[in-house]
């Protein structure tokens, strides 16, 4: 198989447009078209980025060997607005739809610009993960951007890590990309009590502190209580 119906076959399989793939590169949409189209190839620096990107091997993604992987480890990343609600009653419909476009505007171009894949806006909300090499200091990196640029905002942000299902859910007409997983699952779940302690800022899981050097420099909030998990949890935070 060429490398070029190769990563079309990967593009496809996770549900994404060629522009989602160019932006996660830092590549144009045309340049991802030609590879595709087997008129260009991309370098090996970009080789490995993709590689990284679906979560394969380089061997794997030039055709030496197969490795069919629909569940990979990630971080998933979510967040949402604190107040929100409050905010939608001073606004109109139309200006609370924009106002939030363009929040979650910026978000996405820092995700993208970390090698984040995005998978679902939910209301104020904001879903999506890093795979592959180095994931949870990417995603790391890319909240504390988010909430840099923001800080007039009360967003909050959580990641964990864990392994993850990702391709389209639905009827094969309307079906969207979606990522499913004990540990997306209970990202939500963490984030919802962990919100309520904090006005704004980003907190992860005791196994995504694991794997980034900033983890030691972070304030705790020990035995948080997630009521629907019955459980007590430790959350790293930093404001």
């Amino acid at each position: 198989m060429k490398v070029g119906h190769r990563i079309k076959e990967l593009r496809k399989k996770f549900g994404l447009r060629q522009i989602d793939l160019a932006n996660s590169l830092g590549v144009s949409p045309q340049a991802v078209s030609r590879w595709e189209k087997d008129d260009n190839f991309p370098d090996i620096y970009l080789l490995r980025k993709i590689a990284r990107l679906f979560d394969l091997s380089l061997d794997s993604l030039l055709g030496m060997h197969e490795e069919k992987k629909d569940v990979f480890e990630a971080t998933v990343f979510c967040s949402g607005i604190n107040h929100f609600a409050n905010r939608a009653k001073g606004l109109s419909a139309k200006e609370l739809a924009q106002w939030t476009n363009v929040v979650l505007h910026h978000m996405t171009d820092i995700v993208l610009g970390y090698g984040g894949i995005p998978v679902k806006y939910t209301g104020d909300g904001f879903l999506c993960f890093f795979s592959g090499t180095g994931h949870a200091e990417r995603a790391f990196t890319a909240a504390i951007d988010i909430d840099r640029i923001n800080a007039d905002k009360d967003i909050v942000m959580f990641l964990n890590a864990g392994e993850i299902f990702f391709g389209l859910v639905g009827h094969p007409d309307y079906a969207s990309k979606d990522i499913y997983g004990n540990v997306v699952n209970r990202t939500f779940l963490i984030m919802d009590a962990f919100s309520k302690k904090i006005r704004k800022g980003i907190g992860i899981t005791p196994n995504v502190g694991e794997m980034i050097k900033e983890a030691k420099e972070l304030k705790l909030i020990e035995n948080l209580e997630v009521p629907v998990l019955n459980e007590k949890i430790t959350v790293y935070v930093k404001k």
